[in-house]
Parts: structure tokens; sequence; C-alpha cells
């Protein structure tokens, strides 16, 4: 019975849809571990009306990470993409850090985060010192931005502020510790959690009774 149970619990964990994760690799700086990530802005995660027309769509993609330990020097660079928006080819992109703590799922990118960068030096949070919030960041290029970082978990959100984009971004993250990441449930994915524990509750009470 409860071999049966961790069968259907593993076949219920999502994977890492449209983003993949190389590392902890080494790089040049000693005791720094260093991740290459793959971001897919595909069309199934979108807040629509976001810094223009009601119809205009913001798609992104999201994770949980949680840094090993604290640190003051954690980077996040995305250092190639391939975007196309409905005003053309773009290099726009931003990254935003959210303190999971309390934080509604819904209220993503409508709601400001712990910590934002859309390019170096503008950005806000997490030890930043210039360019504290100023717009959104449209038409700043790429984000690149160097972080302070507590030992917590985060929801970290890739997207891109022009109109409608959709494409790929490569990603470098490196800090001075180790980075661990999970995926972020679809609401899909609770209730087949809540259905499948509610049946085997009632199975295994029935079989003891």
């Amino acid at each position: 019975m409860y071999k049966w149970l961790g069968l259907l619990l593993l076949l219920a964990t999502p994977a890492f849809a449209s983003i993949s994760i190389l590392g902890p690799l080494t790089g040049q700086t000693e005791n720094y571990s260093y991740y290459d990530i793959d971001v897919v802005l595909e069309d199934d995660q979108y807040v629509e009306g976001f810094g223009g027309p009601a119809t205009q769509r913001t798609y992104y993609e999201w994770i949980y990470m949680t840094p090993d330990s604290a640190g003051s020097d954690f980077t996040f660079s995305n250092y190639s993409s391939s975007l196309q928006g409905s005003n053309g080819s773009t290099t726009d992109t931003q990254v935003l850090l959210y303190d999971t703590d309390n934080f509604d799922l819904t209220n993503v990118i409508t709601t400001a985060p712990e910590i934002f960068n859309s390019g170096i030096g503008y950005g806000w949070g997490g030890g930043q010192s210039s360019g504290e919030g100023q717009g959104t960041g449209i038409g700043e290029g790429a984000f690149n931005g160097t972080f302070d970082l507590e030992e917590k978990q985060y929801l970290i959100v890739f997207t891109s502020f022009a109109a409608d984009a959709l494409g790929s971004m490569d990603i470098e993250i490196n800090g001075p510790s180790e980075l661990y990441f999970s995926t972020v449930p679809e609401p899909s994915t609770y209730a087949l959690l809540a259905g499948y524990l509610a049946f085997m509750y009632v199975a295994i009470r029935r079989r003891h009774a």
C-alpha cells in the first residue's frame, strides 16, 4: 500500500518544464558555484495588460531557488537570447526575485519583487546601488546584476517586458554558495496530489477497520 502511494507521488511530481539547468560547475573564481540555465518563454504563462494595452501579454517562466548560504556576490547574467515580440526581435530581458513567504503566485510580475534587474546598473534590491526602480526597464537590454542573497527560498522569474515576446534566453548564475532549484507546481498538481492523498487515506482506514 505505501509503495503504491510513493509511486503515485513520484508520478505526480513535475519536471523543469521550460527551464533546464546545468551545474554546479567550476569557473574562474575559486569556491564559487556556476550554473548555466536555458529558459524558453512559451505561450502558456503570461500576464495581460502590464505596461501596455489590455491585450498585450508578458510571458514568463519561473522556478524556486534557495542558496545553501547567504552571500553578497551572486551574479545573474543573460548573456544571449533569441526573442521575438509583436514589435519584432528584442534583447530586452528581466529577472525578478520574490521572497516566497506569504507571496501569492497570482500576483507575479504585477507586484514589485524584492530584487529586480534589467541591465547593468539598472535595478533595485539585493544591495544594488544604482538605477533603483526608475521605470520598468523596457529597452534596457539584457539583465546583468549582482545581488546580496539570504539563505531562504526565492521565486525567480525570467521574462521580457517587450510586448508579446516569446523565445529563449541563455543565463549564467554564479555565487559563493551552491544553489538548490525546484519547480513551481501548477494548481492542477496540487489538486492531483490532494486527490491521491484523500484516496489513500480512505483506503488505509478501510484496511485497518
